[in-house]
């Protein structure tokens, strides 16, 4: 057998090789991808992104993300602040509410009437009101993903 046949062989061996391996292709490109790594689940990301002194006290800024597929029309948060030793300092209820679906909402508001300095964690004790546009109850404490930005964390 000269060259020449072992090149066409090694041809006719490569087309059937592609054609058995055409259909496993094929389904993998319509498997559905599998969520990468949480992605795709729904949350409530609140992060706590700044802190700064003011004439009145510490102001805050938050960042809501709604990745929970529905409009949150009643939403109200339950805020614990503790000083820098763990010591409980005061509470906040606050009505964030309304938070559109799949999008990112910023607030700020006052935290306390002390300096930042005296703030040493926040914790997100309770999310007690949690409705969907519909105004079915939805237990969001269970969909909270908290982060913090400053030095003062930001727990639940």
């Amino acid at each position: 057998m000269g060259a020449r046949d072992h090149l066409t062989m090694r041809r006719r061996r490569g087309r059937r090789l592609g054609a058995a391996l055409l259909p496993i292709a094929a389904l993998a490109w319509l498997a559905p991808a599998a969520p990468a790594s949480g992605a795709d689940q729904p949350a409530l990301g609140i992060e706590l992104n700044k802190l700064e002194n003011s004439a009145e006290g510490c102001r805050s800024v938050f960042v809501f993300d709604n990745r929970t597929g529905h409009q949150l029309s009643r939403f109200r948060i339950d805020l614990i602040l503790f000083d820098p030793d763990g010591v409980y300092s005061k509470q906040l209820l606050l009505d964030m509410a309304p938070l559109y679906a799949d999008k990112r909402s910023v607030t700020s508001f006052l935290l306390d009437e002390q300096p930042c300095e005296a703030l040493g964690s926040v914790l997100v004790n309770d999310v007690p009101w949690c409705e969907n546009g519909a105004g079915n109850s939805l237990d969001c404490v269970e969909l909270l993903e908290v982060r913090s930005r400053t030095d003062v964390p930001l727990e639940k």
